[in-house]
């Protein structure tokens, strides 16, 4: 396990716990066990889901263990898309603001398409966010790169959150 991701996550829990907006909005449940854990996970995602099964963090929701085979749906090709997925290539280990984000599963980088007023699926840009999952997390869900994820920006709770720990200065 990734030690800094362990003590980010920790942080970030402790953090959250201390007002009830930030509780209601947000969550970084305990980690799940090996049991629970699908055989298709890539590698940095089933370490994520050890710290935190499942997240809701501002706009970025990370699907836990138990749900994540079933979300797989969003990796399907759809036709006449300028991006073409498919399940063997991509995982998706969740949604920002609604629409999935991926994993290579070669490779292990971390790909979303950005904001460009069309759904995700119609869009031809796609965009590497990051090499692994572990990256993603503390850099654009935990970190400086939110406010680019989120819909809302820099005035959600998840960002209050992000201000009060020191891992967003605006």
């Amino acid at each position: 396990m990734n030690a800094e991701l362990r003590a980010v996550v920790e942080e970030l829990r402790a953090a959250i716990s201390t007002q009830a907006e930030w509780r209601m909005m947000n969550s970084l449940p305990p980690g799940a066990g090996p049991e629970r854990m699908g055989a298709g996970l890539p590698e940095h995602v089933r370490e994520f889901l050890t710290a935190a099964d499942g997240v809701t963090c501002g706009d970025v929701t990370v699907f836990g263990a138990a749900a994540a085979d079933g979300m797989q749906f969003y990796a399907d090709p759809v036709d006449g898309a300028p991006v073409t997925l498919g399940r063997e290539s991509w995982f998706c280990p969740g949604v920002i603001s609604d629409e999935p984000f991926f994993v290579n599963r070669a490779s292990g980088e971390v790909w979303y398409f950005p904001d460009t007023g069309v759904e995700w699926w119609m869009s031809s840009v796609f965009e590497k966010a990051a090499d692994d999952f572990t990256a993603f997390f503390l850099r654009w869900v935990a970190g400086p790169e939110y406010v680019r994820l989120s819909a809302t920006g820099p005035d959600d709770t998840w960002a209050d959150v992000l201000r009060h720990v020191g891992r967003l200065h605006l």
